[in-house]
């Protein structure tokens, strides 16, 4: 769980990193995009990223997300496809259980992502960055799961 949320907090870093930029910061110090809450700022801020940081940060944010949105992609076909077997009183277990285990491994592969995201990102920051990026982390509220 705790992965999950450090996950999207990153994600979410990449993104509010990425519309800063482009909106640029106003007088007061916030940026001028309204998708950017005072706390997405304070959190920006008190990582205190280099330039080369963030733009690391937006290249491993991208890669993955285009990775696990293939996955979950792939996750939601499959449970389509999952559901419909169930429903079909002729299908056998067997190919039912098979359709379970390709969404179990397509799962397993985006906890995989998850990992290789957080090693990546630990590349990156520097050893007090990742202390106060694991403290933010962990006050974050929960999120909710996908439906799947």
């Amino acid at each position: 769980m705790k992965l999950t949320r450090i996950v999207t907090f990153l994600f979410l870093l990449v993104c509010l990193v990425s519309e800063g930029h482009a909106q640029g910061v106003g007088r007061n110090g916030r940026a001028d995009s309204p998708l950017l809450s005072s706390r997405d700022v304070s959190i920006i801020k008190e990582l205190n990223l280099t330039d080369s940081q963030v733009k690391e940060t937006r290249r491993i944010g991208a890669a993955y997300s285009n990775r696990t949105l293939k996955l979950r992609s792939e996750i939601i076909g499959k449970s389509l496809e999952f559901r419909t077997l169930l429903h079909d009183p002729s299908a056998s277990e067997e190919a039912i259980r098979a359709k379970g285990k390709e969404i179990e491994a397509i799962d397993s592969q985006l906890i995989r992502e998850k990992i290789e995201f957080q090693i990546e990102m630990r590349k990156i920051l520097t050893p007090e960055q990742l202390q106060r990026w694991y403290t933010v982390m962990d006050q974050q509220p929960a999120t909710k799961k996908p439906i799947r």
